[in-house]
């Protein structure tokens, strides 16, 4: 009886000391579910963590509906980097292919939310606590519910899943950047984020301003040198796996998985190849002029599934470019700047321009940056949120719950 009235009481401190992130977790894990789609049939992730539990690295069937696999002698690989797989293999271990890869993504959204929240409270860390929390309330509300993020997870495709994957690792070395700071394990999630989405690996300037900035200011002892060499090591984990996947499945320890599929390079969105610079003008008219398609009729006004400008699905988004003027000197700034224009010009220089999706999908691979800054901004005056900052966050949140319900409920959408 002690040691239950033991569990109980600690439980109950726990609960009572997390219950604005336990809360938002479970707020944002049942919007979620009641927005969603239903379960993805592009359940790729799934298939592949199944694969892995009877010791392969490819799959012995090909269902028609995955229709992004490298056929080879037989056996049929996913091009897809594996580490969402690994975040869906417990629940595969006890449902097998029956798992809904929907649900998991879902619930790495949810968790997503309570990073957000925490990663706001380190960024104001020498503030009152109470304005604090409440900053970092409406920081996390515009990211999770004010983004795309709100659309990838409630779909959770193979696509969704694996920018809700990496943004999860992103968001958890950033914790970790801000706050106790192990230069190993910072480097481990940066290569966890890049095993699930690979453009996320140049953001690697970001984290090292970060832990420059860090030894300068704290006056830490421990060398330069030293401290790289361990974020080297946790990141080099990922990578070396990387290579030895690569290599296990094709010969090489070099990502040739996308150049591999039959026939991509006759799509005429290919036309220079799967990369070429010449194809960033397309994906800026995605990512600052594409507007919602106008109906004559009801419902008058829809998304495309070709994207929609930034501006217009995260009006609030104003914030990080006003922090940017205001302090571009600054050392956090410049680490944003550091991680989102090399990830931007990576994913612009690809062929297709993200379709089908809500947004700009490909962005989120460089939003948990911008959403640093967009936290710098909202609070260039103080933890004081002004009527515009709430109207901003508001007016992001209704459009795209517009999105999701567009596209999810009502399947109102073209191209």
């Amino acid at each position: 009886m002690n040691i239950i009235k033991i569990l109980l009481t600690n439980l109950f401190l726990f609960l009572t000391k997390h219950k604005i992130p336990l809360l938002f977790f479970i707020s944002t894990f049942i919007i979620y579910y009641l927005t969603s789609s239903g379960p993805t049939p592009y359940n790729y992730f799934v298939h592949l963590a199944n694969a892995f539990l009877q010791g392969r690295l490819y799959l012995i069937n090909n269902p028609p509906w995955l229709n992004e696999l490298i056929p080879m002698n037989g056996k049929y690989y996913v091009i897809y980097p594996p580490m969402p797989a690994l975040l869906v293999l417990p629940i595969v271990v006890l449902k097998g292919l029956a798992t809904n890869q929907t649900l998991i993504s879902i619930f790495v959204g949810g968790l997503n939310a309570v990073l957000v929240y925490l990663l706001a409270k380190r960024l104001f860390s020498d503030s009152d606590n109470n304005r604090k929390n409440v900053l970092s309330l409406w920081i996390a509300t515009l990211f999770i519910f004010g983004t795309i993020h709100w659309f990838l997870a409630s779909v959770g495709s193979v696509w969704y899943f694996a920018h809700i994957a990496a943004t999860f690792f992103l968001l958890l070395a950033f914790n970790e950047t801000f706050g106790k700071m192990r230069f190993w394990l910072i480097g481990l999630l940066l290569g966890a984020a890049y095993w699930s989405r690979l453009p996320v690996i140049l953001s690697l300037p970001f984290f090292l301003i970060m832990i420059y900035r860090r030894l300068k200011t704290k006056g830490e002892k421990l060398s330069l040198k030293n401290s790289y060499f361990q974020f080297f090591l946790g990141l080099g984990f990922f990578v070396g796996l990387n290579f030895i996947y690569n290599y296990l499945r094709f010969g090489t320890i070099f990502d040739v998985a996308y150049y591999l599929q039959a026939n991509i390079l006759n799509e005429p969105w290919y036309s220079k190849g799967y990369f070429n610079l010449a194809y960033i003008p397309n994906h800026l008219k995605i990512l600052l002029l594409k507007l919602p398609t106008f109906l004559p009729t009801f419902p008058y006004i829809q998304p495309s599934w070709a994207g929609m400008a930034i501006w217009l699905t995260t009006p609030a988004f104003i914030f990080a470019l006003i922090s940017t003027l205001k302090h571009f000197k600054d050392e956090i700034t410049i680490a944003c700047w550091s991680a989102i224009i090399p990830i931007a010009i990576l994913v612009m220089s690809h062929g297709g321009t993200g379709f089908s999706q809500f947004g700009y999908r490909y962005a989120m691979d460089f939003y948990p940056f911008l959403l640093i800054l967009t936290a710098k901004g909202i609070s260039l005056n103080g933890l004081t949120l002004r009527w515009y900052h709430k109207f901003l966050i508001g007016i992001s949140v209704l459009i795209n719950l517009w999105g999701v319900l567009w596209i999810n409920k009502f399947g109102w959408v073209g191209w």
